[in-house]
């Protein structure tokens, strides 16, 4: 039996700072509109993930946020990009360095998962930069305690609360009994626990566990067919990312005739991947099959693809536009953080989330509450 070590879901891996100006990307990739004149732009330090498995994670989200901010044209924002390591006092580091480097900053928006964020709020807030931290909610934050600086707004891809989700949806849909498929780099995290939470909340066993392990591909999925055949589940719950997911989609396709009538079942990026037939899926953002039309226009019209870090920082800089150009006030970081403060959530996944647009992907969260499996310790076998 194997203790898997909380992670920090894809974390950053690497070091820059940009100075080009995110308001002049931005746009690059808006609509034709004639841009406010204006002598002074919001100043924003704006952090980008990386991640070894994700090639993609930072530079997807990146774009996203420029796309987003470049729809409000008018409204004249200075991104000034950095670049976090892996580990989170390091990429905390790195963020508060590039802090002290611009005294011009107005505030800090980025992907910061709970651990980072914590750092930098500690930082910014004597400083009176407000801070707007997206993350994946792959670890639920720990409750703050009074007078702990805090992010102004935590904007999250809420993966736990996903994983409630898939759990009422296999429960219902599919059945009680449920073989977990995890991959190496997702099994130490809340989510994962939190589904074996709300799944057995609701009446539903987890009869087996399957950890995808490093090591040769072509044996990489055998213990997962081992257990199938020997529990005979009414689904398996796939939660995989990255590389791996499609060489599972790959895998479960090429074994479809013999996998029995089992489901499949998983987060909103499996139904990105070919796995030969219909597959439950459930999260806080739609795939690119329930993309709303006009944002899979822009995202297409630009050359971004639909991916979940796109759509977080698409939505994050949609709602940072929208709320600086109700502000009446000139760039400052007080006037920031009252804008962020009445800010709501709009773009791509606000909008998305309140419509059920498949019989096969669940949107409304169930009101299983979320417990962080490291309370009891979480053992993988």
């Amino acid at each position: 039996m194997t203790m898997i070590p909380r992670r920090h879901f894809l974390a950053s891996t690497s070091v820059a700072v940009s100075t080009t100006g995110g308001w002049s990307a931005a746009q690059a990739l808006a609509p034709s509109a004639p841009a406010r004149q204006t002598s002074k732009a919001w100043q924003l330090l704006a952090v980008a993930p990386q991640s070894h498995k994700v090639a993609d994670l930072g530079s997807d989200y990146r774009r996203g946020l420029e796309l987003g901010l470049a729809q409000r044209p008018d409204v004249a924002v200075q991104l000034h990009w950095v670049e976090a390591p892996p580990t989170p006092n390091r990429a905390a580091r790195s963020i508060t360095a590039a802090i002290d480097q611009r005294p011009q900053l107005h505030g800090v928006v980025g992907w910061m998962p709970p651990a980072v964020e914590a750092q930098v709020a500690a930082h910014a807030q004597p400083l009176g930069l407000p801070l707007w931290a997206s993350d994946t909610g792959a670890d639920l934050p720990a409750s703050a305690e009074p007078g702990q600086p805090q992010a102004v707004v935590r904007h999250s891809l809420d993966l736990c609360g996903s994983a409630a989700q898939l759990a009422q949806a296999v429960y219902q849909q599919l059945g009680p009994r449920a073989v977990l498929a995890v991959g190496q780099m997702e099994g130490g995290y809340d989510f994962v626990y939190t589904f074996e939470h709300a799944y057995r909340a609701l009446g539903g066993r987890v009869v087996a566990r399957h950890v995808g392990e490093f090591g040769p591909q072509s044996a990489e999925f055998d213990g997962l067919r081992t257990a199938v055949f020997s529990h005979r589940p009414d689904a398996v719950v796939a939660l995989y990312s990255g590389p791996q997911l499609a060489r599972f989609g790959r895998w479960w396709q090429a074994h479809a005739q013999s996998q029995g009538a089992w489901g499949l079942a998983g987060l909103p990026w499996l139904a990105d991947v070919h796995t030969g037939g219909n597959a439950v899926t459930a999260g806080a953002w739609p795939s690119a099959a329930q993309a709303q039309p006009v944002w899979k226009q822009r995202f297409e019209r630009v050359g971004l693809p639909w991916t979940a870090a796109a759509l977080m920082g698409a939505e994050a800089g949609y709602s940072i536009a929208a709320a600086l150009d109700q502000s009446t006030q000139g760039p400052s970081a007080s006037a920031l953080h009252e804008a962020w403060m009445m800010s709501v959530l709009q773009g791509p996944r606000a909008v998305s989330s309140r419509i059920t647009t498949s019989t096969n992907h669940v949107f409304n969260r169930p009101a299983t509450p979320l417990i962080s499996g490291w309370l009891n310790g979480y053992l993988q076998t």
